[in-house]
């Protein structure tokens, strides 16, 4: 794979850089330390078998076969809730005890959720299986990121992070394209729902083996006492700084209004194209392709507009496709334009898909060390996560009530005035930062 990168730099890595990472225990046998640029292939190919999903636009049909919207928020409402109590005590230990670990644990349970679920045929089990999949989710959010970013500081080599993110995002979204249309495909053939999540073992078991490959990043850490202490110290770290503060507020609001259309989304594609799973395949996987575009822009967003541009772009694409979604589900449109038009409208949600979680992760990233870096990132999926917990609910009885146009847009009417506010008090809090940007990686782990 031609990734642009210079071969093999750890040769000229000044020993400052090159320390010893903390460990609970030491190491006894000295390995020789991987080519750099055989670690970051790994971590690219682990990247894309992860997001190889092919349940992404599935996941949600098959649970609606068997609860109603409401009941269905109900059962999401239990990943969320597991998310708030795992989050932050994942994020410490990949910070006390390494990311590999973290990463190991993590795609294993990840995978047992996802296979229980599409294997669920009762509320009650679907619920299991979601606690399992948070459970699993919240030992890689972030992780990843924090795990190439150390990897590179190891080579004294952080400035080449926005770059080689930006095309981890790209072939991430490439990856889940391709699995949205085979996904599309076996449920055209089957007509089973749950068969792309029990298929998607496969990569899952793929991305866990390349895991197990991974060498340590031998960076300097000092961690805290315990993992309470590691969480306090994180804390600290994200109150003293107010843009990270509001930044974490931002994509609490941006996050409740992507992701609540992201939960109903497939319900409303299917609605558009008449139940077609090839075409819902199909019309996911260029979805992702946009999404793939968003996140070659990262560098390029960032460098124009900075970070206070960055996010006012983000709202100007959240908020005015509500209103074409709900004038297609009110029938304003013929046939034959409503389906093309209900399609289209979904396309600025992943675009910002592509490039607003790295764009979040680099304000973050850019402004914490490693001792602190998954602790923090943890604290702003914990931020998000407990919002979702509490409004998801609210807006299924919305659509339960008013149907999926009218809900959406009481929702993003809701959350505008509140996200603009946010990122005006951002501007004035400090001036815009310069220099290189690193990237974090997005989270897509529903």
């Amino acid at each position: 794979m031609d990734v642009g990168l210079v071969a093999d730099a750890t040769s000229s890595v000044p020993p400052a850089r090159n320390v010893i990472s903390w460990r609970p225990f030491p190491r006894r046998v000295a390995m020789p330390s991987p080519p750099i640029e055989a670690r970051i292939r790994a971590f690219y190919l682990y990247e894309m078998l992860v997001s190889f999903q092919l349940w992404s636009p599935f996941w949600a049909l098959w649970l609606f076969q068997h609860a109603n919207p409401f009941q269905a928020t109900l059962v999401d409402i239990v990943f969320w809730i597991v998310s708030l109590l795992v989050t932050m005590p994942a994020g410490a230990i990949a910070d006390r005890y390494g990311r590999k670990p973290a990463l190991i644990v993590g795609i294993s349970i990840w995978i047992l959720g996802i296979v229980l679920f599409g294997l669920a045929n009762s509320i009650v089990v679907f619920s299991v299986a979601n606690g399992i999949w948070a459970f699993g989710a919240a030992f890689t959010w972030g992780t990843g990121a924090a795990f190439l970013y150390d990897t590179l500081a190891e080579a004294g080599q952080e400035s080449r992070y926005p770059r080689i993110m930006s095309r981890v995002t790209m072939f991430t979204f490439l990856a889940t394209a391709i699995a949205a249309g085979l996904g599309g495909f076996l449920v055209f053939r089957t007509n089973a729902f749950n068969l792309p999540l029990l298929v998607y073992a496969i990569p899952g078991v793929g991305a866990l083996a390349v895991v197990a490959t991974f060498r340590e990043p031998a960076v300097h850490r000092m961690p805290a006492a315990n993992l309470i202490a590691q969480i306090r110290a994180g804390l600290r770290t994200t109150r003293r700084d107010r843009q990270i503060v509001l930044v974490i507020v931002f994509q609490v609001l941006i996050s409740i209004v992507t992701y609540v259309m992201a939960f109903f989304r497939p319900a409303y594609i299917e609605g558009i194209v008449a139940g077609n799973s090839l075409l819902i395949g199909l019309a996911y996987g260029g979805f992702f392709c946009v999404a793939a575009l968003g996140g070659l822009s990262i560098g390029r967003i960032l460098d124009r507009r900075g970070e206070t541009g960055a996010l006012w772009l983000t709202c100007a694409l959240v908020f005015p496709p509500f209103l074409v979604v709900y004038a297609v589900t009110l029938g304003i449109f013929p046939d034959s334009i409503g389906t093309t038009v209900g399609i289209l409208a979904q396309a600025p949600y992943y675009l910002i898909w592509g490039f607003e979680g790295p764009i979040i992760y680099t304000i973050i990233n850019r402004r914490v060390e490693s001792s602190d870096r998954a602790t923090v990132l943890a604290i702003q999926s914990f931020a998000t996560t407990l919002a979702l917990a509490v409004f998801e609910p609210v807006v299924g009885l919305l659509v339960t009530w008013y149907g999926i146009g009218l809900g959406l847009v009481l929702l993003a009417a809701a959350a505008v005035v509140p996200s603009g506010g946010v990122v005006v008090a951002y501007a004035r809090a400090a001036p815009r930062l310069a220099g290189p940007v690193p990237v974090g990686s997005p989270d897509r782990s529903r």
